[in-house]
């Protein structure tokens, strides 16, 4: 009965601890195998919550982060990231998915890049450093990518060239990526108002003219962006 039992209490240790590897390619569009794959991540749900690991195709560790709720992609705790030598590239100390405190970022030869201080998710300082260790004017880790003009000429452009195919109100919520030329791509209706009216907002982004694109420490990145578009009549 003992041997039953503690057989029993080594399946469920091996299955709360299990892994499985997930596919990515390079932009972090899934896979389902490993063909044609850049990255892939593996998945430990512990007690408190899951571990993500995230690795080079070969194997090098990428980044590893620890959700307290992974559904919602709720962050806790250490968050750290890794050149492709293998050398840390970041770290960062998240609660409930803001950071916090002291968050550094490092040259691939080990020299440090950037320490900056975060309360409450909110940035209050920071330095930047050349590859020599001199300090430089600083500049922030991301910058978001940008409708030609600013936000408020990007509500112009919409409100100007949205042609609404039915009289449904109300808010639609548009995900999508903005490419490294400016065009826009991937999108995702994260609010709907209903099918019609949610094609006729990805219309007017399609045709829009490009955005300037983000950048991630100090380079150009594609950055994914959500944005709200509210529909009423007067």
């Amino acid at each position: 009965m003992k041997k039953s039992v503690l057989f029993f209490l080594f399946l469920i240790s091996s299955t709360f601890y299990s892994q499985e590897k997930v596919y990515f390619t390079e932009d972090f569009k899934e896979l389902p195998t490993a063909e044609k794959a850049v990255y892939y991540s593996t998945y430990e749900e512990l007690e408190k919550g899951t571990q993500r690991t995230t690795y080079f195709i070969d194997g090098t560790k990428r980044n590893s982060d620890f959700f307290s709720n992974y559904r919602k992609r709720v962050k806790e705790g250490s968050s750290i990231e890794w050149h492709k030598n293998g050398n840390k590239a970041r770290d960062l100390f998240y609660i409930k998915n803001k950071i916090e405190g002291v968050s550094n970022s490092y040259y691939e030869n080990g020299q440090i890049k950037r320490t900056e201080h975060f309360k409450n998710g909110l940035f209050v300082s920071g330095k930047c450093f050349d590859e020599n260790g001199s300090e430089i004017a600083y500049f922030p880790y991301q910058k978001d990518p940008e409708f030609p003009g600013g936000i408020k000429l990007f509500y112009v452009y919409v409100a100007k060239n949205f042609k609404a195919p039915n009289s449904g109100q109300g808010q639609i919520v548009i995900g999508f990526s903005v490419e490294l030329d400016g065009t826009l791509n991937h999108f995702e209706v994260i609010k709907s108002i209903n099918k019609e009216m949610d094609l006729a907002a990805i219309k007017v982004l399609v045709n829009g003219p490009k955005w300037t694109p983000g950048q991630i420490d100090g380079k150009d990145a594609v950055v994914k962006l959500k944005i709200p578009i509210t529909i009423k009549y007067n």
